[in-house]
This record gives C-alpha cells, structure tokens and sequence, in this order.
C-alpha cells in the first residue's frame, strides 16, 4: 500500500503542481472531471446501500456550480445567480422527479426511500460544489500598482502543500509512533500522535510557504504576501490548514463506516477514489477563499 501511494505521489504532485501553476482552462477542466467522477463513486456507494441519488439532477447541478466558478471572473452576478438556481434545482428537482414517478407502493413510502433519495441528492451537490472553490481560489487576482497578480495561484499551492504535508505527517508518525486512538468507532487506524503531528506540521508548512515567498518572491510577489501575512489572521489560518483537513477526512470516514465500504473508488493507486484523495482539501480550501476575500478585498 505504501509503494502505491508513492507511485501516485511520483505521478500525480508533478502534474497537479503544472495544473495549478498554468490555471485557466487545463485547472478547470481537471477540477470538472475530479467533481465529476466523484459524483459517480458517491452514487455508486450510495446506491449499494438502496440510496438513490436523482444522478441526472445532481450532474447538472454539479456542472452548474463549477461552470459558475469559472463566470466568477466575468460576472461575480451571473456565478451566483447560477449557483443558486443549481442548488434550487437541486433541491426541488430532486422532487419533482419523484412527484412524477410512478412508484406508489405503501412499502416504499414506510421505508422512506423516496426522502432518503432526495437527501442523497442534494447532499452530493452540496458536498461536491466544494470543488467550484477550488477553481474560485485559482482565479482569485489582485490589482496593485496597476499590475496584476495572480495570488490564487500561491493559494491553491499553500492549501495542496499544507494538507498534503499535514496528511502524511499524520499518517507516518501516527504509524510509527502512535499509542492512543483518535475516533475508534469511526477510523481505528488514526492516531491522537498521528493528529497532533500532523496539525503541528500543517501550521510550520503554511509559514515556511508564507516566509519562502516573502523572502525569494520578487516584489510584487513580496508586497502581496506581507499583506496576507497578517500575524494574528495567519496563525489561525495556519492552524485550520493543520486541523480542519483532518475533520474533514474523519468525516469522509463517518461517511464510509455508515455506507460498510473501505474506499469510495479505486481510480488512485494506493489512495482510493477521488473523495478519499480530496477530502481534505475540500474541507480547507473554503478557509483559505474566505482568508482572502477578507484580507485582500
């Protein structure tokens, strides 16, 4: 298992850091597709367990939420406008197509399955428009001196570098070193060792990026990073990127106990699926878009 996650890694972090560093069309695409095949392993899983998620409502509101993403830049209007229909839609297009089913069977209404279908539904949407972000935090520029930067690029890099750094810390030291459980129930093989390594390397990984930047940057590049690098703001962002990607992967396992699976997919070697990779970063990225709205807007 650990030689696949190192092959993975030796493939995957060189292509995702070329992603992440050209933007535009090649990152939206490659965000689109990794929503989209989540979408497919989450109404897999659900669907094993009779939890019918309405796939052809939740593609297209999947797709909606990102293409407004992406119309960020253009029309901040138009994005939201389309984010909101598609959570609409969402919602009650998940209704309407039970509404119009023919299934009339006092069997099916006792089990809830038509309640349980919905929430499916609009649970997939909600969990998987997270992705959107990611593409939102790409495209996020400033506007200094009349020149424009492109800090979601170091964004995105910080948010990838921090959680991975955090995620493996955890994972290693854990391992090696860990004693007292985490959440039992929920992942026994997670650490309170593991955790606190992990949160610790995350918040040093997120400076040392800050400070890298700072001192080798050039000087726009230097003059962005002291604005963001805000003592006080920074250390709790440090902190979040240390932390809430580990809420955010022990509630993937909430997730894969109650379903009775170990993996959502198998599409990364010695990782899983796209949700088990990008659980982390889902959980974290939010955080990071937010920290720069508020500082920098």
């Amino acid at each position: 298992m650990l030689k696949l996650r190192l092959v993975s890694a030796a493939f995957g972090l060189p292509l995702a850091a070329v992603l992440i560093f050209v933007g535009g069309l090649p990152f939206f695409f490659a965000i689109l597709a990794l929503a989209l095949v989540g979408l497919r392993e989450i109404e897999q899983k659900f669907r094993e367990r009779s939890l019918k998620v309405v796939n052809p409502i939740a593609f297209l509101c999947l797709f909606a939420v990102i293409i407004a993403s992406q119309l960020a830049r253009l029309s901040q209007t138009l994005a939201l406008t389309l984010i909101m229909s598609s959570w609409w839609f969402a919602i009650f297009g998940s209704m309407l197509f039970h509404i119009l089913s023919h299934q009339t069977e006092s069997q099916l209404e006792q089990r809830g399955e038509r309640a349980s279908s919905i929430a499916a539904t609009v649970f997939s949407v909600a969990y998987l428009s997270l992705f959107a972000v990611i593409v939102a935090l790409r495209e996020f520029e400033v506007s200094i001196s009349d020149r424009v930067y492109p800090v979601g690029r170091d964004l995105v890099f910080l948010a990838v570098i921090s959680v991975w750094v955090a995620d493996s810390f955890a994972f290693f030291f854990g391992r090696f070193f860990g004693k007292r459980p985490l959440a039992l129930q929920i992942s026994p093989g997670k650490t309170l060792e593991g955790s606190v390594a992990g949160a610790i390397a995350g918040f040093v990984t997120s400076w040392l990026f800050a400070w890298a930047l700072i001192s080798f940057g050039g000087d726009l590049t230097s003059q962005v990073w002291l604005n963001l690098v805000r003592p006080l703001p920074f250390t709790f962002l440090a902190l979040a990127l240390g932390t809430i990607g580990q809420i955010g992967d022990l509630g993937k396992s909430v997730l894969k106990r109650s379903l009775g699976i170990k993996d959502f997919g198998t599409i990364i070697l010695g990782h899983g699926g796209v949700l088990d990779r990008f659980d982390s970063l889902l959980a974290t990225v939010p955080i990071v878009y937010l920290y720069a709205c508020w500082i920098l807007s």
